[in-house]
């Protein structure tokens, strides 16, 4: 069986590449045509393994690209809580609507989107169904261009899945991981309301493998699941057993919601006339990732793609440190 994978060379699509491939697929590794390879360096030289060059906003790019394979997992996305709507749309709306149109002409049967819980607004969730909650994040341009993708997939006339990963997927290679470890070792990082707001995290080693499973397991078209770590973790919990394996101390600066959430919108609103195309330093949305919980079960994939997660979330953060050299660097330090 082969699979297309869009976005190979990132975070989530080279682990992906890596999973596939031993599990026996033939993988065709979509990377952009700007796209860093680096993250493709353990299965280059695989024999299963076809790189190609393709832009999923250039239609007439992608018709090589879907023929003969059997599924599409769909990961290529601009991700990030600021930026001009019409960019999030032309890449994840438009982009997702040229390759169904490519796939359904390649008579590709099954296509996985790799959605977000972005979808939906944090108003506090634990151990929610998904798909009972609604998609109303309408606000935040990249979730409203995940909610149209999604719709896209749902109406295709093939076996259309969405995936949506828990709140931080995380794994060597991870820049947001190294990101947050840099912030850890500096004591650099507060948490908001004391971290007590529970998530879901999602260990990339885990959520491939529920990738996989959407990809090939029948009678799951339509759906949406999460996928994610089993337990229901704080985020002191998370971001105190990473300060632990990082030999760096627990976050201690203790931050009010009620300070931070009116502070953000200032901060959004003053860049958004200074200087629109650059990401400021802090957004609305990150300062309410913390404020609720936002926790939701993985009950259906387990039960309907046989999804059991390989590793804890405490054993994740543990092979992370040890297998990505920037974070063992700092874990060394």
């Amino acid at each position: 069986m082969r699979i297309l994978v869009t976005g190979a060379h990132g975070f989530i699509g080279s682990h992906l590449c890596e999973r596939l491939l031993s599990s026996g697929f033939e993988v065709r590794a979509l990377v952009s045509p700007w796209g860093d390879t680096a993250n493709l360096t353990r299965v280059e030289g695989e024999s299963r393994l076809q790189l190609v060059r393709a832009d999923v906003t250039d239609a007439a790019s992608l018709a090589a690209a879907c023929e003969g394979a059997e599924a599409v997992i769909h990961a290529a996305a601009k991700v990030g809580d600021w930026g001009r709507a019409a960019d999030f749309e032309r890449t994840n709306v438009e982009g997702t609507r040229n390759l169904l149109e490519a796939a359904r002409w390649a008579g590709t049967s099954r296509f996985v989107l790799v959605s977000s819980i972005a979808v939906h607004r944090y108003v506090g969730f634990r151990e929610a169904d998904a798909e009972a909650q609604p998609r109303d994040n309408f606000e935040l341009a990249y979730a409203r261009s995940k909610i149209l993708a999604e719709d896209l997939v749902f109406s295709w006339s093939g076996e259309g899945v969405v995936v949506r990963p828990g709140l931080w997927p995380f794994g060597p290679r991870d820049p947001q991981l190294r990101r947050v470890a840099a912030a850890l070792a500096h004591g650099a990082l507060p948490l908001l309301d004391g971290g007590r707001s529970v998530l879901n995290t999602a260990y990339v080693e885990n959520l491939v493998q529920g990738l996989e499973l959407a990809a090939t397991e029948s009678g799951v078209a339509g759906r949406a699941f999460v996928i994610a770590d089993d337990g229901m973790p704080t985020w002191s919990d998370v971001l105190g057993e990473l300060a632990r394996l990082l030999g760096a101390p627990p976050p201690r600066l203790r931050l009010p919601s009620s300070l931070v959430s009116p502070v953000a919108s200032v901060v959004e609103s003053l860049w958004s006339r200074v200087s629109p195309a650059k990401e400021p330093p802090l957004t609305r949305y990150r300062a309410a990732l913390m404020r609720r919980d936002a926790h939701f079960s993985i009950g259906p994939a387990r039960r309907d793609l046989g999804y059991e997660p390989l590793y804890s979330w405490q054993e994740g953060l543990a092979l992370s440190v040890a297998n990505d050299p920037a974070l063992f660097a700092l874990s060394a330090r």
